[in-house]
């Protein structure tokens, strides 16, 4: 992780919005083959918002192009020029689900970089078309780990209103995660920006 003070330092005037880890599986059940996952992506890079991805999903993200140097042409103005400077696809490839554990540091080593807490940052969690336990496993660890997690499809969950209801509201004052639903793209790419405006208020930057 020695080279994680480069990114901040090249931020500094605010090019990149926010960070998403994008780890899911892939399934037809809210739309077409990959279409989730590659419709978020793109949205979310448009937004000058720097993707890391894991998972079986990040395979739609490889064929899609995203995740090679040419694709910074389809982000956001500050994010094609981050991705120029350093020489960085706008979407990381962090290879397997197994593999979260690693993003985790990468959010924690920023976190100690900034001097404040993984629920302050500007970063969320998003599983687009999840289909296996793995990935229900990663999306409870970041609530834990505190931060905003979009899932997609909705959980079988729902007939639970009190658990519904901790998770998408009360969980945020206990450990500041908190469950997003949406199966549309450009929804679930609002909400997740508007989060991480959010942070970037609070910490002024």
């Amino acid at each position: 992780m020695a080279g994680t003070g480069h990114l901040p330092r090249r931020n500094q005037a605010g090019k990149i919005k926010g960070v998403v880890a994008l780890v899911n599986c892939t399934t037809i059940s809210t739309g077409p083959h990959d279409y989730m996952t590659v419709g978020l992506a793109r949205e979310l890079i448009r937004r000058n918002i720097l993707i890391v991805s894991g998972g079986c999903g990040n395979h739609a993200l490889e064929v899609a192009g995203l995740a090679s140097l040419e694709a910074a042409e389809q982000a956001g103005e500050g994010l094609r020029e981050i991705c120029w400077s350093l020489n960085i696809p706008p979407v990381l490839s962090f290879g397997t689900c197994t593999d979260t554990g690693r993003i985790s540091m990468l959010v924690t080593a920023v976190a100690n970089h900034l001097g404040v807490d993984t629920s302050a940052l500007p970063v969320a969690v998003t599983a687009p078309q999840y289909l296996e336990q793995k990935a229900t496993i990663d999306g409870l660890f970041a609530l834990a780990f505190r931060l905003y997690t979009h899932l997609s499809p909705t959980p079988p969950v729902t007939g639970g209103l009190d658990l519904v209801k901790l998770l998408t509201e009360d969980l945020e004052g206990i450990t500041g995660g908190k469950v997003a639903l949406g199966d549309d793209p450009v929804q679930a790419a609002n909400g997740i920006e508007e989060h991480i405006n959010k942070k970037r208020a609070a910490l002024g930057i």
